[in-house]
């Protein structure tokens, strides 16, 4: 696929009367997408197949390339969709098993910075910053010499961004936005992950 939009999906019970659904919704995943298996077997859509799930109207090409089924508590999964997160298919399979999600969704060619747990209980991060290319100038030398050759720094919240630009980069800001208009786009950028639903 190109233009993956790469979704994180965490599934849980929010109260008493979801673990059933939660114990449920494991063991589906653990029968639909088994460690090991191949790339032919990973499709989305194979859940809502085993399930008997209708899937009039949803969009359905993701791939879930990883899960986490480890504890009761929650259950993870890892996505690869195109073009953008299946926030319709999810919400269909928590609805179907009776449980609670949070999503994480980044795609940033189609600019979708996605992460509908405001609270940051399974999903924290609420900031990216991309490093893109370092100017000939020297002007954010201390900046990427601080990341260590990483290009892709997340961060949980907005004082925290800030807080890594000031010490590591000398650049202070007193927000996200503030921030932004500082560094030029073409060599920093910074995105915000929001809540669309």
């Amino acid at each position: 696929m190109s233009n993956i939009c790469m979704d994180t999906v965490v599934f849980y019970a929010a109260s008493e009367g979801q673990e059933k659904g939660l114990a449920a919704l494991r063991s589906s995943i653990a029968s639909c997408y088994p460690a090991g298996a191949s790339a032919n077997d990973i499709r989305l859509c194979r859940i809502f197949e085993q399930n008997n799930i209708p899937t009039d109207g949803l969009n359905l090409r993701s791939d879930v390339v990883d899960t986490t089924l480890a504890g009761d508590e929650h259950i993870t999964l890892y996505c690869d969709s195109a073009w953008s997160p299946m926030y319709e298919a999810y919400l269909c399979l928590a609805g179907h098993f009776g449980v609670s999600f949070e999503l994480q969704a980044e795609e940033s060619g189609c600019d979708v910075y996605i992460n509908t747990d405001i609270n940051g209980t399974y999903l924290p991060t609420h900031y990216r910053a991309y490093l893109s290319e370092r100017p000939k100038d020297g002007s954010l030398d201390a900046l990427f010499d601080d990341a260590d050759g990483d290009t892709d720094l997340y961060f949980d919240s907005e004082a925290d961004l800030l807080r890594w630009f000031a010490e590591c980069g000398g650049i202070v800001a007193d927000s996200a936005q503030a921030l932004q208009d500082i560094l030029d786009a073409d060599y920093v950028s910074i995105h915000e992950f929001v809540n669309p639903y």
